[in-house]
């Protein structure tokens, strides 16, 4: 009773300087948590402080359940329906700035020198975007009603989705057990349990959605919902997958019902109360005595975060076909980390601490403070640049040289007619385009996890897929560039030029990624001078095309003035060419 006490008045506490202070609330259940947790040791004038409460496993129960309810509420949001509407673009930015930063985790990771498991669990930390803080930002900001904002969450809740089904596979190979891992068993046990739930979001929920929608009793309802939420829990921990994937996708199977919006009403308050418990004793699993140890790692974290979000996940929202200030309003939203951040970090330091076989030296020491830190720093960056995203957006437009405007708008207007949704037929090529960059995304991830000979035969075959993205992105482009308006002279030539440079940008990317996941295995460094070669390289073909093809686009074009009154004779004069 005075754990649960202490927890509540405390939390209460600690939101409302957070509100007053205009942060997240969240920050403020971090501070508090650390504030009264048993890791915190002072002394002052003979007068010693070690905490108030111990991080006992009646409290971790306690978080669990909050654990378990956010990512249902999570899964409430997932709408199929939803994300169907925004299709090839949000999937595009989520896969990339997903990839970008798990990227960044892992060259943290390596330069310190983790072991392959505990670098996958920083790369997820620092991966993860804030769907709760940007929603709230969107809101906050009245931009709700922008068109990108159903792009942005779709994205994010793509982002959401995609790091549930790695933390499963991660976390069933690490989780201890009496026989060996096997991983062809682990994935199938995973497709069955995504199974399960598509038969029931398919089939099942929708014919008997009309039955529970009869349950006039709100006691009734509020039980018959829990019971839903943690029996799909405990069938995921059946299927050796953490309780919240279950919990995330029996949200998704009611996402699209009406009983949703039922369900979120009635629930929100039980899942605001365990949420607090949760990110309180989150915060009293950090040692402020670590805080120390991480800050070299946050030295580097956030100027990654920032450099992907900012800088690389806004030019591709450019280059796919958003304008300058949707593509930097997109970048800002990314920046925040919060829930799902503490989500990855909390799972990863369980899991490693309970198999003996792995060590507590790198992330089941160090993962815990620092994704709170980062957390901290990271929301409340987010809210001030999401509210200058407009100032940052006209800064670099004015700054930016004519070349890369120019090149960048050739990309934009290619790549618009194929990744952007429409409904020409004259575009229907891109689906063997689509199909393409899917077939080889499965294979730069297989590309990535394999060794030995394995990962040499497919380093050899490489070369031949990329061959084949560039003949069906060449199929896919070829109709889009010619009826498209460049602002430019439409000759053949100029048609050639275009075409030839939006390959070399969009298919030199992609060969990029794949001598990336090739080289990575054997000498890391090596990948970031071929990132910053590729860079040039892309300046360069700005500045070529740009001086071919002249400044159509960034040419301001000379206002034509009306004559009132012109003599007839003069006129005919004049355009004839004879004097007087």
């Amino acid at each position: 009773m005075f754990d649960v006490g202490v927890i509540a008045t405390v939390g209460f506490v600690g939101a409302a300087f957070a509100s007053r202070a205009r942060v997240p609330i969240i920050i403020g259940y971090i501070i508090a948590g650390m504030l009264i947790g048993p890791n915190i040791h002072f002394h002052l004038f003979g007068w010693s402080y070690d905490g108030i409460l111990a991080d006992s496993l009646f409290l971790q129960s306690i978080s669990q359940l909050g654990l378990v309810l956010l990512l249902f509420f999570v899964g409430l949001e997932f709408s199929i329906t939803k994300l169907m509407r925004t299709k090839e673009a949000a999937a595009v930015l989520a896969v990339t700035n997903l990839a970008v930063n798990m990227f960044a985790g892992f060259v943290i990771g390596a330069w310190l020198g983790w072991p392959l498991i505990d670098t996958i669990f920083m790369a997820g930390v620092i991966s993860m975007s804030s769907s709760a803080i940007t929603a709230k930002s969107l809101i906050d900001l009245k931009r709700l009603g922008n068109a990108e904002t159903e792009f942005l969450l779709g994205m994010v809740i793509l982002e959401s989705f995609l790091a549930m089904f790695l933390l499963t596979l991660v976390n069933g190979m690490i989780v201890p057990s009496d026989t060996p891992v096997n991983v062809g068993l682990l994935f199938g046990g995973v497709g069955l349990f995504i199974g399960f739930f598509a038969l029931l979001a398919a089939v099942v929920v929708p014919r008997t959605a009309a039955i529970f929608e009869r349950i006039k009793n709100e006691e009734l309802f509020v039980l018959f919902a829990l019971g839903t939420v943690f029996l799909a829990a405990s069938l995921a921990e059946a299927f050796r997958i953490p309780a919240i994937v279950g919990a995330f996708f029996m949200g998704m199977v009611f996402a699209d019902t009406r009983i949703a919006g039922r369900m979120k009403v009635k629930m929100e308050s039980l899942r605001d109360a365990f949420v607090a418990i949760f990110f309180l004793t989150f915060g009293m699993l950090i040692d402020p005595a670590a805080l120390g140890s991480v800050l070299p790692m946050l030295a580097i974290a956030v100027p990654l975060i920032l450099l992907n979000d900012l800088f690389l996940t806004a030019s591709l929202a450019y280059f796919i076909g958003f304008s300058g200030r949707a593509s930097t309003a997109i970048g800002t939203s990314l920046v925040a980390r919060n829930e799902e951040a503490i989500l990855y970090a909390t799972v990863g330091a369980r899991a490693i601490r309970a198999n003996p076989q792995l060590s507590n030296d790198y992330a089941g020491t160090y993962l815990t403070p620092f994704a709170g830190i980062l957390c901290i720093v990271m929301s409340s960056l987010a809210p001030i640049l999401m509210g200058r995203s407009n100032r940052i957006a006209a800064f670099f437009a004015n700054r930016l040289p004519k070349s890369l405007r120019f090149g960048a708008e050739l990309v934009k207007r290619t790549l618009k007619t194929v990744i952007m949704p429409n409904f020409l037929p004259i575009y229907r090529r891109k689906r063997l385009f689509q199909a393409s960059l899917i077939f080889y995304a499965a294979w730069i991830i297989d590309l990535t996890v394999t060794t030995g000979a394995a990962h040499l035969a497919m380093s050899l075959l490489t070369p031949v897929l990329v061959f084949g993205v560039w003949a069906s992105a060449r199929h896919a482009f070829r109709e889009p560039v010619r009826h498209t308006n460049y602002g430019v002279d439409g000759g053949p030539f100029s048609r050639s030029t275009i075409e030839t440079f939006v390959l070399r940008i969009v298919v030199g990317a992609l060969a990029i990624v794949g001598l990336v996941a090739i080289l990575w295995q054997y000498y890391w460094p090596v990948t970031l001078v071929i990132l910053y070669a590729y860079f040039l390289v892309v300046v360069f073909s700005m500045k070529v095309v740009h001086r071919r093809l002249g400044l159509g686009i960034t040419r301001r074009v000379a206002r034509v003035r009306l004559v009132r009154h012109m003599p007839t004779a003069r006129s005919w004069r004049a355009a004839s060419g004879m004097r007087r």
